[in-house]
């Protein structure tokens, strides 16, 4: 569990602190669309993956964001930790990068990643989910810079132009820009929140092309919902994967697998396809993400990786060599040290006991968002909660974000950009859904419902 210190600092610390707390993913890909908007000089790559971001909002939600940055609200916009990661990781990464004896680990590590690190996640995955089976460090394994370039990496890897690839809507905002990137076409299958952002089989069925989709991606726990995906749901999606003529890809990203609270705990997407292909004898192949940024609480570090088949694993080191080349050498070394250390998935110990926190604030957020009147989903793994602000008579998530912050000073973000449809093609309901970063200590999501109570309903 973070530290009793941290747990108490929002009313002495966190609140001087957030005014520097860097741009985090959400705020940055606002400030991108409205650079890239600006400048006609620019190629037209820029421009496949900006101008559709925030739902039409881009001006209105980047003042947004800067102003949920001010010391005087409760920021609970980005995905980031406010208390301390990891301090084994921490601790190790400090040694390597002072003591004398390895300075070896401050300059270029092997492309492919620390040798001492794809051991450990190996090995990470056999011991915590041993239904894996073996796992090849040397062959199934490549450190990238960050779980969002393992996202890039996959989509140059495996997604040729004119190829589709299917996303489910809403959708965490840097798929879409991957896909556009390496040539692809997005192809959105949506999620009702009255059908608990569950997949449905009939949509799934409607955007597959068996010639043309090259790649289902995957999220569980899902961000930004936090929906666990079931069997079920996964048997759907390679029944339909197996029908394809050009070798369609699952690519699962498990960025959350260690904040998982679900009956039976996170289930790995890849052990689940590999049975249902001894069931029906297929050959459906499952690229998976990991990230240190989740499973250590180390956001800033940049550390991610890929797991799978050798054939892919092999691409994507190259892709991710003419990318960033190397993921930073004392980080990884701190990150290697950390997962050895992780030994069960007992919620109140692993990864820090950091999925035992965000179960107590999700379960806090949601029980007083739905005293107030709101729709809320309540989620079973990840940093967040949705809810729906429309009973409260809010038209739009902008109006209640802009009255959020001006009258109770909290900040929470609008699920805008989190949708690949404009604006005018969402649902009334759509149109209001909020998302609450719950990755934060307890005295802060505590500040944040005795604040969120004074709200007043709209007129």
């Amino acid at each position: 569990m973070p530290s009793s210190s941290a747990r108490s600092s929002y009313l002495d610390v966190s609140a001087s602190s957030n005014a520097s707390q860097p741009a985090g993913q959400d705020r940055g890909i606002v400030l991108l669309v409205v650079l890239v908007l600006a400048d006609p000089v620019l190629s037209k790559r820029p421009q496949l993956v900006a101008g559709k971001g925030a739902g039409g909002h881009v001006a209105e939600w980047k003042a947004l964001l800067e102003e949920a940055e001010r010391p005087v609200n409760v920021n609970l916009t980005q995905g980031f930790p406010d208390f301390e990661g990891s301090r084994t990781a921490r601790f190790e990464a400090a040694e390597a990068i002072m003591r004398l004896e390895s300075q070896r680990l401050n300059q270029y590590s092997p492309l492919v990643g620390l040798s001492s690190l794809m051991d450990s996640i190996a090995n990470l995955y056999t011991r915590l989910w041993p239904k894996i089976g073996e796992m090849d460090a040397a062959k199934n394994v490549v450190v990238t810079t960050s779980g969002t370039e393992a996202i890039s990496v996959a989509m140059q890897t495996l997604v040729s132009p004119g190829d589709e690839v299917i996303l489910f809507e809403p959708f965490f905002p840097w798929y879409a820009p991957g896909v556009r990137l390496a040539g692809g076409e997005v192809k959105l299958v949506r999620l009702d929140m009255e059908d608990g952002f569950a997949i449905d089989r009939t949509r799934l069925l409607e955007a597959f092309d068996p010639k043309r989709t090259k790649m289902i991606v995957l999220n569980t726990p899902h961000n930004p919902t936090g929906r666990v995906l079931t069997r079920e749901e996964v048997r759907s999606v390679h029944e339909v994967a197996s029908t394809s003529e050009i070798g369609c890809v699952v690519f699962s990203d498990e960025a959350y697998e260690g904040q998982c609270w679900a009956p039976g705990g996170h289930e790995k997407v890849q052990t689940m396809v590999e049975d249902l292909n001894a069931e029906a004898c297929a050959r459906v192949k499952c690229l998976t993400m990991g990230t240190a940024s989740k499973l250590c609480s180390l956001t800033g570090w940049r550390v991610g990786w890929l797991t799978g088949p050798e054939e892919i694993i092999k691409g994507a080191k190259a892709m991710h060599g003419y990318s960033t080349y190397c993921a930073p050498s004392p980080f990884q070394h701190g990150i290697a040290k950390a997962l050895d250390g992780f030994e069960d998935l007992d919620p109140d110990t692993c990864f820090d006991g950091t999925g035992a926190l965000m179960r107590a604030n999700a379960e806090k957020v949601t029980s007083a968002m739905r005293a107030m009147g709101f729709k809320v989903y309540k989620p079973e793994g990840g940093y967040f909660v949705v809810a729906d602000c429309s009973p409260l008579g809010f038209e739009t998530n902008m109006e209640f974000c802009r009255t959020l912050l001006d009258e109770c000073q909290v900040a929470v973000a609008p699920m805008n950009m989190f949708y690949g449809r404009p604006p005018e093609e969402l649902s009334p309901s759509e149109r209001c859904l909020v998302r609450l970063a719950i990755c934060k200590t307890e005295p802060v999501i505590d500040e944040a419902i005795a604040r969120m109570k004074k709200l007043k309903a709209a007129n």
